[in-house]
């Protein structure tokens, strides 16, 4: 049986919940500080003289987050990595027709926890490389609020409350941006942390499982279908792979089953080549599963354009509606914070009305919601 393609997203939301949390910490603390003592003659001198306390409570949020990290992020990926073995084992012993005692002996078999170290490493040193421009953030946006809302006093053009909420609003529509995949793709934290956290436990999910399909002299692997699939992966659907051994060819190989009997497999290349050009790219779906000559069967007519697009404007919508329950936590006016509660419940009404047209799609409320995983 193929990994579970559910698995990065299972295992990502303790790591996104942990950043999803001190994002709105932050919201939370900045919007009640700059809130306390509007009215206030010396607004904008008391609350520029609090940034210092407001840089500690930030630091302070970060460093208990960095404590845990390398232990958290290790763990996620030890158990994808196991899991990733536990499925091929789980494939092998239907191979092999293992017996019940048989079936326990391969299952207690330990997985090779320093095959994840490099990755562990990579994931750690991506989410630690967040922390300077969260910290950036929640000062630069603490302070350009108050900037922004004493020239606009002055000229009588607003109430300091008016002109408070409309800077505050530009930088709770943003959320704390600015991070990069290696594509060059700009993330929001959420957003990042969860693609960094499912592409780094999906490599491990794989990687377990082409080491124990190696341990046991099978080198062969198939992609699987993966519904709703992007541009980038759909040509490798249905492709057989080679464990290790690059290029495109077609091979002869003996059959799965029967003695004596060699079957000709057309091999697309390696995994590390298909890799190579988008396959598993971050938040893939797809998973790879043993390749039995003359026994599996490949999928066929997989093309789901159609379903993506569905899919990627169901992503837009939880942003929408993750944006505007940002804007409603953190809101400094009663009014403002009205309107945001009504928008929140206009982009849910976007999505069932989304969903009531796409039969294929599933609603994923943890996805809407600001505090949790998404």
């Amino acid at each position: 049986m193929p990994v579970d393609r559910g698995l990065g997203e299972q295992l990502a939301r303790t790591l996104v919940d942990i950043y999803r949390d001190v994002e709105d910490k932050l919201v939370t603390e900045i919007a009640t500080r700059l809130r306390q003592g509007l009215d206030a003659p010396d607004w904008a001198e008391t609350k520029l003289r609090e940034i210092t306390r407001l840089r500690r409570y930030a630091e302070q949020l970060l460093a208990t987050v960095l404590g845990d990290l390398r232990g958290t992020v290790e763990q996620t990926l030890v158990l994808a990595y196991a899991r990733g073995g536990q499925a091929a084992l789980d494939e092998i012993a239907r191979i092999v027709g293992a017996s019940a005692g048989e079936l326990a002996a391969i299952r207690a078999a330990a997985p090779n926890v320093d095959a994840v170290q490099p990755l562990v490493f990579a994931l750690t040193s991506a989410l630690s490389g967040t922390h300077v421009p969260i910290l950036r953030w929640t000062l630069d946006s603490y302070r350009a609020v108050i900037a922004s809302a004493a020239p606009h006093v002055l000229l009588g053009t607003q109430t300091r409350l008016q002109a408070a909420q409309f800077a505050w609003e530009q930088f709770l529509t943003a959320g704390i941006t600015g991070f990069r995949d290696r594509a060059g793709r700009n993330w929001e934290l959420a957003s990042y942390v969860e693609m960094a956290t499912r592409t780094a436990t999906a490599h491990a999910a794989v990687q377990g499982h082409l080491d124990r399909l190696g341990e046991n002299g099978m080198d062969l692997v198939i992609v699987s279908n993966a519904p709703q699939e992007c541009a980038l992966c759909r040509p490798f659907e249905g492709k057989v792979l080679h464990r290790t051994v690059g290029g495109e060819r077609t091979i002869e190989v003996e059959h799965a089953i029967v003695d004596d009997r060699m079957v000709s497999v057309r091999v697309a290349g390696s995994v590390t080549e298909a890799v190579a050009q988008g396959l598993m790219h971050p938040n893939c779906r797809h998973s790879l599963s043993a390749y039995l000559p003359g026994v599996t069967k490949a999928p066929t007519h997989t093309a789901d354009p159609e379903g993506n697009e569905a899919r990627q404007q169901l992503r837009y919508l939880e942003r929408g509606v993750r944006k505007w329950k940002r804007r409603e936590a953190g809101a400094l006016d009663p009014l403002a914070k009205r309107a945001a509660a009504l928008k929140v419940r206009e982009w849910q009404a976007r999505i069932r009305e989304h969903l009531a047209a796409n039969s294929g799609l599933l609603r994923q409320s943890h996805r809407e919601r600001i505090g949790t995983a998404r």
